[in-house]
């Protein structure tokens, strides 16, 4: 629902992961002025505001305006907010999967705005004009499909699609002869949608160029990794939940390392000798997911410890009472002092969202290394094909279209983010230099190949002297992780306990 209301009736959420310059709200002041409000701002049912918070600001602090049109949506939780927030702040600009905050603003900067500006009218703030996404019109999509042939971005039809599924309507800016200025990927969702009509709000020719610039460039910088900090690090490991019956890429590449994971049945006689033999009977699943490869290896008399703290449950939510089991019959494992002949970090760094947290995890799977133990991790390469997806854009019309709707964050190389439109999941992608740097800190060899999408490191030899200088922090961010409750984990005191009585330190 779209609806012209007193100012102070909508409120800033706490959350908005978008942070304001000065430099960037003169332009944007600059666009009311010039413009008025093209697009509303957008408010859930409470009037908590999910897009449009500088331009709130600015009509508020910097115009004196006493009424701001907004559209409504349904009442929604706190996860439902944040989620919609995010997607907001890629779904209102025509963007493309490989548009970042840094190359948006590198785009603003190339824009003659001073010269756009010049060539239109400032317009009255007293005058009801002023509001125009209040004046829309519905129009024939086909009309504009005529007109706009060959400009169509999927990735900005998939953020269309998102934001439609939350009951979001978002008219398209057009100029008189119906040339899209913002809004492609609404009027291309529309056209494969076959929806009749679409609302169009109309702006002159002559605020073409500007319009462009200010709908699509844009952009306060992204903030979500310290804005959502926990949230990331909990969504980011839900995994979907498939019905698999062979090991992971981490946990062959050693024996079979030009075999798809599908490729390799360890449970034959001769792969399960061969296994063993490579591997050891007694080894630690570290990020053991849906225990699948604990399983499976348990089946052919490996010994399996694993340790998963964030386990989920049939709902698909995490079941935080079963993760902190796992997790204390892990730490029983460690402070029993067993020898482990293998360690396996198996995709679990593609889901931790930061590289202090990634080190963190190195640095405890050093600790469970004996002089014999060999440490095995495999994570996504930044070659990738999903990697590689983000730096790049996508078109066309009627064809088969990308289900694409994650972006690349700007906070550390091969990050992106997507599922934004329920729970933001991080993927992180990785390079072998950053995959050699990470374990190269705690061991003294470490071999890395980049093989199968997948980048893949061996360690041997840890370096006790820094493991020991770095393990109880790293205990104490690990055992007492966020859970979406608000709680933490809680263990802590037994995690630092356990490492001290295995290693014979004081931490």
């Amino acid at each position: 629902m779209l609806k012209l209301v007193p100012i102070d009736s909508v409120k800033p959420s706490t959350y908005n992961p978008r942070k304001a310059d000065i430099e960037r709200l003169d332009i944007l002041e600059l666009s009311l002025r010039k413009l008025g409000f093209v697009l509303p701002l957008f408010a859930d049912a409470n009037g908590e505001i999910l897009s449009g918070h500088q331009r709130h600001l600015v009509a508020k602090e910097r115009l004196g305006l006493t009424h701001v049109p907004v559209f409504f949506t349904e009442k929604m939780d706190i996860a439902d907010r944040k989620a919609i927030n995010i997607a907001f702040n890629r779904g209102t600009n025509d963007l493309n999967i490989s548009d970042t905050p840094t190359n948006m603003t590198e785009a603003l900067a190339k824009a003659n705005l001073v010269e756009s500006s010049l060539m239109v009218k400032d317009r009255d703030l007293e005058d009801r004009s002023f509001y125009r996404c209040l004046n829309s019109r519905p129009v024939l999509v086909s009309e504009l499909v005529d007109a706009n042939r060959g400009c169509w971005i999927n990735y900005a039809r998939n953020m269309a699609r998102m934001l439609k599924r939350k009951k979001v309507d978002m008219a398209v800016v057009c100029t008189p002869d119906n040339k899209v200025v913002n809004g492609i990927g609404r009027l291309q969702y529309a056209a494969e949608k076959s929806i009749e009509r679409i609302e169009v709000i109309y702006i002159s020719h002559a605020e073409a160029a500007l319009s462009h610039a200010m709908l699509n460039l844009l952009s306060m910088d992204f903030d979500i990794h310290t804005r959502y900090e926990d949230l990331l690090r909990y969504n980011s490991f839900r995994r979907a939940r498939r019905a698999r019956s062979s090991l992971g890429q981490g946990f062959i590449f050693a024996v079979a390392p030009n075999s798809r994971s599908k490729d390799f049945d360890v449970e034959t006689d001769s792969n399960s000798k061969l296994w063993k033999r490579t591997y050891g009977r007694n080894v630690v699943d570290f990020g053991a997911g849906h225990l699948t490869e604990t399983y499976l290896l348990r089946s052919i008399g490996v010994n399996v410890t694993p340790f998963e703290p964030y386990r989920l449950g049939e709902s698909g939510n995490i079941n935080k009472d079963e993760s902190i089991d796992l997790a204390i019959g892990f730490l029983e494992q460690v402070r029993s002092g067993k020898k482990f002949d293998s360690v396996f970090i198996s995709s679990v760094l593609n889901s931790v969202p930061f590289v202090a947290d990634r080190r963190k995890v190195a640095c405890i799977c050093a600790a469970l290394c004996g002089p014999k133990t060999r440490l095995y991790a495999c994570a996504s390469s930044s070659t990738d094909s999903t990697s590689l997806n983000v730096t790049k854009g996508s078109d066309g019309l009627a064809q088969r279209q990308s289900t694409y709707a994650t972006f690349g964050l700007d906070y550390e190389d091969g990050i992106t983010i997507g599922d934004f439109q329920e729970k933001p999941k991080v993927q992180k992608y990785h390079s072998p230099s950053e995959f050699y740097a990470l374990f190269k800190h705690y061991f003294q060899t470490v071999r890395v190949e980049d093989s199968l999408n997948n980048v893949r490191a061996t360690c041997m030899t840890i370096d006790f002297k820094a493991v020991v200088k770095d393990l109880k922090s790293a205990l104490e961010f690990e055992f007492n992780l966020p859970y979406p409750d608000g709680s933490k984990m809680g263990l802590t005191t037994m995690a630092i306990e356990a490492f001290e009585k295995r290693l014979g330190v004081k931490l």
